[in-house]
């Protein structure tokens, strides 16, 4: 049972992040709920025990992605989650709403400018504007509690597997 849920809950999640969600841009912004599961993964489990995880939201995400080479979005997924696993061990050990909030900025703004640090290493071109930055984490901060707390409550399910 564990397993149908499982591939129902992702194969909704890549529904709604490539069927759905792209026509709802704000500015070239849009929410991009596998980043809020892995974040959300990260908040309440350490990084090593989600790697699996992160890996293939990662390669997703490149594959998905038209300007990515394959690795950006898998070093930044990395990179992201571990940041946010030690901030919400050390600084923000009480989990409430607010920490939350700012965990899930936090998160999102890491794998962002990592993402076009990486991008301009390796010398690829794209449109970069501050404001679809500022836009692309309010978008996706109004998504990231009620996908932590479907996240929280099913858990365990994703530790089992």
């Amino acid at each position: 049972m564990k397993y149908i849920f499982l591939i129902l809950f992702i194969s909704f999640l890549l529904f709604l992040q490539i069927g759905i969600l792209p026509h709802l841009k704000i500015l070239g912004a849009y929410p991009n709920l596998i980043l809020l599961f892995i974040l959300s993964l990260s908040i309440l489990n350490s990084w090593r025990k989600n790697l699996g995880w992160i890996i293939a939201a990662g390669l997703f995400l490149d594959f998905y992605s038209l300007h990515n080479i394959l690795g950006v979005s898998v070093i930044s997924l990395i990179v992201a989650g571990i940041i946010i696993y030690s901030l919400s061990q050390n600084v923000f050990k009480k989990t409430n709403s607010f920490s939350l909030i700012l965990l899930f900025a936090s998160g999102i703004l890491i794998y962002s400018i990592l993402s076009i640090i990486i991008f301009k290493v390796f010398g690829i071109s794209f449109n970069f504007r501050l404001i679809s930055l500022i836009i692309g984490v309010i978008y996706n901060l109004i998504f990231a509690l009620p996908m932590f707390y479907i996240i929280k409550n099913y858990v365990g399910k994703f530790r089992k597997i």
